[in-house]
């Protein structure tokens, strides 16, 4: 079976996988979307292209665990390097990765424990890793303050505080951000707690818990990543033509007969993606990206803005031996909608073949009710801050409240351990996925109306559709910190631009 493959601190060998996908000379059509309005542009999308043909097994994130000193901190090493990857036979791809060639581990960390990550630079260029969706001190945030040179090493150290979840890291330097993820930074943090320790959920990595990580890519002829920014790339953001899982084109996972967990991200820079399963099989969502949700929520379809997370349940266990169920993806309404946009090609993301005999620890039901961590609640005395996210007037930038990131300015201070109402109004006609860092959310309002279940509970990524207006209860870090905390939107070319704020605890 051809997977990626770990040591004690989880390189990732993924160097020789061959993709037959037949990618030279594949014209980037495009599509258009919301266009006029108060933007002023159209809203761009490159439409993925389905695959002639199934590929490879498809690759296991490695998962570590790290090594526990003497103190009883638990000790992650990290290296950001460059490799290659085999995307079409015969063509080595140059890539990034963490501990390996291509994306990276997941780390599985538990709430409570101090814990020390260790990165080492060898890409030859600036780098930060950012921990997405985790509640740490703002100088082990590894946002744009925190550079780590080319050749250095930063060691990010913190107890784990958030409830179990599925969070991710990648590159956060200011003006690279986007390249670095497309290239291939992206790895898993994998938060356990007590709770979920005592819940009945699917939890054999790779068998009946699966992590997958969709992105879609653009290649040159020459068979390598192509990320030469066009002008709708720069508005709407980089979208690919080919969409990957876990780094691999349509791959096949044979599933055991019986309920399966699958932990599903958007790593995509700018695309979001609407989900389903083949076969009428619905996805029982029990978590959104900051943890279980109060009850499983029966969807036949999910969508996934840039950055969300989202962990489903799915049912194989009356089907026979050697039934194959696809994965398709389509591209969001408008860029973000619940609905596929206009004329969107919905495309064969991976197959899921019912192959592997029932485990023994297999749930028959899965439970009704779940130890969802505690929402934010806003009192009548909150704070109320606003943010209008506008721009892109004629293909000019994007901005938040009408300024651009400047790295020596605060935007504002909030009070330590407090709990605030933001108010995001979106005058674009595009939809922003919008992510702060450093805090816990709960989404209050989306225009006007209470969130659905499957929105409620915390939140760290959460989108803003266009014209529309989304209210969030914000509990501030415990800890005061001069060091700056990041509020931006998650369409990594729109960060990179400088739709991004940030803002320092007192």
């Amino acid at each position: 079976m051809n997977k990626f493959k770990a040591n004690s601190d989880g390189p990732i060998d993924a160097g020789r996988r061959s993709l037959l996908c037949g990618m030279a000379g594949i014209p980037l059509f495009q599509m258009s979307g919301c266009g006029g309005g108060a933007s002023g542009h159209e809203s761009v999308v490159t439409p993925l292209i389905s695959p002639a043909s199934q590929g490879a097994d498809l690759p296991i994130i490695p998962m570590v665990d790290g090594s526990v000193d003497a103190a009883g901190t638990r000790n992650f090493s990290l290296v950001a390097q460059a490799g290659t990857t085999t995307f079409r036979s015969g063509v080595a791809a140059a890539t990034l990765g963490y501990n390996g060639q291509l994306l990276g581990p997941a780390l599985r960390l538990r709430k409570g424990e101090n814990v020390a990550m260790h990165v080492q630079n060898n890409l030859g260029e600036d780098t930060t890793v950012h921990w997405h969706g985790l509640l740490v001190p703002a100088e082990a945030d590894g946002g744009p303050h925190q550079v780590i040179a080319a050749g250095a090493r930063w060691t990010a150290s913190f107890t784990v505080a958030n409830a179990a979840s599925t969070c991710w890291f990648h590159p956060h330097a200011h003006g690279s951000t986007g390249r670095q993820v497309v290239m291939g930074l992206a790895g898993l943090l994998i938060v356990d707690d007590a709770q979920m320790a005592r819940s009945t959920l699917p939890d054999t990595w790779g068998v009946d818990d699966l992590a997958l990580v969709l992105q879609d890519k653009r290649f040159t002829a020459a068979g390598q990543i192509d990320y030469t920014l066009s002008a709708s790339d720069r508005t709407n953001g980089y979208t690919g033509d080919v969409l990957l899982v876990n780094g691999a084109l349509a791959p096949v996972w044979r599933a055991p007969s019986q309920w399966v967990r699958f932990r599903l991200l958007n790593g995509c820079n700018a695309r979001a993606l609407v989900l389903r399963l083949g076969n009428s099989l619905p996805l029982l969502q029990v978590a959104n990206e900051a943890g279980l949700l109060a009850v499983p929520v029966a969807r036949p379809s999910l969508a996934l803005g840039p950055g969300e997370r989202a962990e489903v349940l799915v049912d194989f266990s009356a089907m026979p031996a050697g039934q194959e169920v696809p994965l398709y993806a389509s591209t969001a309404q408008g860029g973000m909608g619940m609905g596929n946009a206009a004329g969107a090609t919905e495309v064969e993301a991976m197959r899921i073949r019912v192959s592997l005999p029932k485990q023994s620890n297999s749930i028959s039901s899965p439970p009704n009710t779940l130890p969802a961590a505690a929402a934010v609640v806003a009192g009548p005395g909150a704070i109320n801050r606003t943010f209008r996210l506008d721009g892109g007037m004629m293909g000019g930038a994007f901005t938040i409240n009408g300024r651009s990131f400047d790295i020596g300015r605060i935007d504002f201070s909030v009070p330590a351990n407090s709990v605030e109402v933001w108010t995001f109004t979106n005058a674009t006609n595009m939809a922003h996925p919008m992510h702060v860092h450093g805090v816990k959310m709960s989404m209050l309002t989306r225009a006007a109306l209470a969130p659905p279940i499957y929105e409620q509970g915390l939140r760290d990524t959460f989108v803003v559709e266009a014209m529309q207006t989304v209210r969030v209860a914000v509990q501030t870090a415990e800890v005061a910190s001069a060091t700056p905390l990041m509020f931006h939107c998650h369409i990594l070319e729109h960060e990179d631009a400088g739709m991004m704020g940030q803002f320092t605890t007192l």
